[in-house]
């Protein structure tokens, strides 16, 4: 008998404009061509769930924090008993709610596992400055690990993990979970549409005769912005009007604007906060580099849809990059804060476009690694044999 009626639970899904939301509306559509029949539970507001053809039921954002959980978890046990597969998001108030249903409704619990939250948020608290498989073995307060313990139960508990690098299976692994249990996805942005014609002048809006570079990222310590920022006071001296352009929002946002005004840079920096995945576009489409200084990183969907625009791509080592970017094949790869590495490495594109060139058809054809038939057979085939 066919298991396809599919509970998604997800915090994130209604205002979410990051790559997880988006692949995930777009795989939804998929699911249910090929039979599925999907409901999500998430929060936000109950009116722009009408939007969706699928059923999309909502805990309101308005409710106290514990209440909102509580609501989260009643309306999370009464969707599966009308569920045959739980397909769980995250590590939070869904993650919670898919092992109490697991465990009090028998039902098939399959996870996500795109990022270890208990170290991202003892690191955006400055509770600890250790990386991420360094965290995994350390010991810390009693609230830390508490929260390691949650979400190590939600993981060890899940009939199958989804993981979108091997980067990310090694840290599952090292969490506890055990290896088969484990299946390696990429992500793909095969159906982002990718415009010829442009509909606005992002150049003209923002003043811009010359070089742009662009990072798209939250604004969190472990994103390494706040480099980015430091090295533009040489990458002015020597391209005079060039611009660093910052999309996204996030706790360091006030630091990183005093930090551009300290530095005498603030008019060669621009905030654009959080824009539509169109807009994303349009500034790759401006943008003679994407860089992405990253601590961590399991698979970035912001460095695949760079691939896909033509934006040539430099980034660091760390997590799933090196899986993503083949060093001086499809982009150039540094280390994580090394302003001389970072230096170089946009020197070496903005002032050779024919190896700027290269590193943009080698990507756009390296893309075919990451498809999208791929990920929706390798995700129905977990569902099947959850």
């Amino acid at each position: 008998m066919m298991k396809n009626r599919i509970l998604i639970l997800t915090g994130v899904f209604l205002e979410g404009i990051g790559g997880p939301s988006t692949l995930l509306k777009a795989l939804n559509l998929e699911l249910i061509k090929r039979g599925y029949q999907v409901t999500v539970l998430t929060c936000g507001k109950r009116k722009q769930a009408k939007d969706y053809s699928y059923p999309v039921k909502v805990v309101s954002n308005k409710w106290p924090s514990f209440l909102k959980s509580f609501l989260y978890l009643i309306k999370g046990f009464w969707l599966a008993l009308k569920s045959d597969i739980i397909y769980n998001q995250d590590l939070y108030t869904a993650g919670l709610t898919a092992l109490l249903i697991k465990r009090f409704l028998g039902k098939k619990l399959v996870t996500r596992f795109v990022g270890d939250s208990a170290w991202e948020i003892a690191l955006n608290r400055g509770e600890t400055t250790d990386n991420i498989m360094d965290f995994q073995i350390n010991r810390y307060s009693k609230l830390i690990e508490r929260r390691k313990k949650i979400r190590k139960k939600i993981l060890v508990n899940s009939d199958k993990i989804i993981v979108v690098s091997n980067f990310l299976k090694e840290l599952a692994v090292k969490i506890g979970v055990s290896e088969e249990k484990i299946k390696v996805i990429y992500n793909s942005i095969d159906f982002l549409v990718v415009p010829s014609d442009s509909k606005v002048d992002l150049k003209k809006q923002l003043n811009i005769i010359d070089k742009v570079i662009l990072t798209n990222a939250r604004l969190t310590p472990w994103k390494g912005i706040d480099m980015l920022i430091k090295i533009m006071p040489e990458l002015i001296k020597k391209y005079k009007d060039i611009r660093l352009v910052i999309i996204s929002e996030g706790p360091e946002r006030i630091n990183l604007e005093k930090l551009a005004v300290d530095l005498d840079v603030e008019e060669y920096i621009f905030f654009a906060g959080r824009v539509s995945r169109e807009l994303v576009v349009e500034y790759l489409k401006i943008s003679d580099v994407f860089v992405l200084n990253t601590n961590y990183e399991g698979m970035s969907f912001v460095i695949l849809e760079a691939m896909k625009v033509g934006t040539p791509v430099i980034t660091t080592k760390a997590g799933g990059n090196p899986e993503t970017i083949k060093d001086k094949e499809t982009g150039i790869l540094v280390n994580y804060q090394n302003k001389k590495q970072w230096l170089e490495a946009i020197n070496q594109i903005l002032d050779n476009p024919d190896l700027a060139e290269k590193l943009v058809v080698n990507a756009q054809q390296d893309l075919r690694r990451f498809s999208w038939d791929d990920l929706i057979k390798k995700t129905i085939l977990v569902f099947e044999n959850a």
